[in-house]
């Protein structure tokens, strides 16, 4: 074995065992972040961690109180907000320095509300003790607020801020903070909660919303909306775990995740790049001319061997695909590489742009490298092209990056697939129109009308729906003559857009058509995004 593995390189720096940890970020933090990161990492939950407000329930603390809490915590904005004005590094870091500073205030402030009179201080505490609102007497009309330049100037300070935390009474609290939270069932626990939309009743035997002789008193029923979906749950309990189980089935819409398959027993059956040399870190950097490595403290010395080894062959096969030398692998010195120091949960691998490093779990890195080297080739390529990230988020900025988006996302369509998708559209329109031109003359005409009228009726019907040009006029006629009235304009004109559309499909001839069709419909993977599309194409694509 070559000796003890340690960190190779640049320090890369970021990691978690370098992060800030439970306590929330300060200003100070920013020092040790470049200009990306503290974009990522300068959020309201990263200053102010979600309190626990089950155990604030737990304490003692009123349900109102503690939904005010939340209520005033969620009036921060999410992450810091800039004028137009901050245009330079040095004023976006002065901002998000503001921005930590005032939600500490506001926490502090918060820390020290446990009643509902500490609530009603807590608007002076923080905009007033702070110096962003200052007290006005006015003229006859009592105390008011105005804001300070301080106020004006700092973009945390907002309406809706400061709505949701001035209390007017008492009574305004009870209705806006302990009535409301009762009713979003705060702080119910996901096994108690009723889904949204839901409802669940007792019947008394009194007060129903309709008389049905199976329906016991005493019992309870479920409702959505005005309809009554079941009754007579013996227990409340019963009714819950029913429409709880009801609620999931109508929800289940998820999405498979893409994970590559975990290669138990890797055995190499390419070149002998290594010729039964042990790699190091300095193999790394001098090869591909990686910025820097990293392992996790987790990663014992074989572990370490182990990675070094496979990595470096896995990189030099990767060259060898995509037909470039292997000092291009770290796109010009940028691209760092991690074994097991970054990962967290079950990810295989990732890539981080805000450090251009791309980390393989100690676990589940196997089979994960190209894919996540893509990812950085992307980021890399967006530098290049000026966009604010990957190049696949703005392919438009490059034009033969958007002809490969275009090339994975589209393929031409089919004479048999244009017939189908035609037809079916017809078929879509003319039972809109169908169901429109019931609703707009057949209550009136089965009203005033004979049964012979009535088979007029069902000739003009079927000569409008297949497109029949002065079709609406001659039903609109038929109407007024066996009803009196004609069909109202605005109807009318609804009818005959659905005229000529109808007219537009019968003349319509079959072509294959220009239109492009979206290939993945029929993938379950969590594809929305041109980043990950892109990566598992092009990784398939090398192999």
């Amino acid at each position: 074995m070559a000796g003890v593995h340690e960190d190779f390189g640049e320090k890369i720096g970021g990691a978690k065992k370098d992060l800030w940890k439970d306590r929330g970020l300060y200003a100070d933090d920013l020092e040790a972040m470049n200009e990306r990161e503290a974009e990522k990492f300068v959020k309201k939950d990263n200053v102010w961690k979600k309190p626990d407000y089950a155990a604030m329930l737990e304490e003692g603390i009123p349900l109102g109180v503690v939904y005010f809490i939340k209520k005033a915590r969620d009036g921060l904005n999410a992450s810091p907000q800039y004028y137009r004005t901050d245009d330079t590094p040095e004023k976006r870091t002065a901002r998000q320095k503001e921005y930590i500073k005032t939600v500490r205030e506001l926490q502090t402030v918060l820390s020290d509300v446990r009643t509902v009179e500490d609530a009603m201080r807590a608007y002076d505490r923080f905009f007033v003790d702070n110096g962003y609102l200052e007290k006005v007497q006015g003229w006859g009309s009592g105390i008011h607020y105005r804001a300070t330049k301080k106020g004006q100037d700092n973009p945390v300070i907002t309406n809706k801020l400061s709505n949701t935390m001035l209390i007017r009474s008492a009574e305004y609290f009870e209705r806006n903070f302990t009535q409301k939270a009762k009713k979003e069932q705060f702080c119910v626990s996901k096994e108690q909660k009723i889904p949204k939309g839901y409802a669940i009743h007792f019947n008394d035997g009194k007060h129903t919303y309709s008389k049905n002789e199976d329906w016991k008193p005493g019992t309870y029923y479920v409702t959505k909306g005005y309809s009554i979906l079941r009754t007579n749950f013996e227990t409340k309990e019963a009714a819950l775990k029913w429409v709880q189980e009801l609620a999931k089935g109508r929800n289940k819409n998820g999405k498979i995740r893409f994970v590559p398959p975990q290669l138990a027993h890797v055995k190499r059956t390419g070149p002998d790049y290594r010729n039964g040399v042990e790699i190091t870190g300095q193999h790394y950097l001098d090869t591909f001319g990686f910025r820097g490595g990293e392992f996790g403290n987790w990663m014992n010395q074989n572990d370490r061997q182990t990675s070094l080894n496979m990595g470096f062959e896995a990189l030099k096969d990767l060259a060898s695909a995509l037909k470039i030398s292997d000092r291009d692998i770290a796109y010009q010195g940028t691209l760092a590489i991690a074994f097991g120091a970054r990962g967290s949960g079950n990810a295989a691998a990732h890539y981080e742009p805000l450090r251009t490093v791309i980390n393989l779990t100690k676990m589940h890195g196997a089979g994960s490298l190209a894919h996540e080297w893509w990812h950085g080739l992307d980021d890399y390529l967006g530098t290049k092209m000026g966009a604010k990230g990957m190049l696949s988020e703005q392919p438009r900025l490059y034009a033969p990056f958007q002809k490969l988006i275009d090339t994975m996302k589209y393929k031409p369509e089919t004479p048999e697939q244009a017939a189908k998708r035609t037809e079916a559209q017809t078929e879509r329109t003319r039972k809109n129109a169908a169901s429109w031109l019931d609703s707009s003359v057949l209550a009136s005409l089965k009203r005033y009308g004979n049964e012979e009228q009535m088979e007029t009726y069902a000739v003009l019907r079927e000569a409008f729906l297949s497109g029949e040009p002065g079709s609406v006029g001659q039903i609109s006629a038929f109407k007024k003559n066996v009803t009196g009235r004609v069909i109202p304009k605005s109807e009318r004109e609804r009818l005959e857009i659905f005229e000529r559309m109808l007219s537009g499909c019968r003349r319509r001839k079959l072509r294959r058509l220009d239109g492009r069709k979206l290939i993945f419909t029929v993938i379950r993977y969590a594809w929305e995004k041109n980043v990950k599309k892109t990566a598992v194409i092009g990784t398939a694509m090398w192999k």
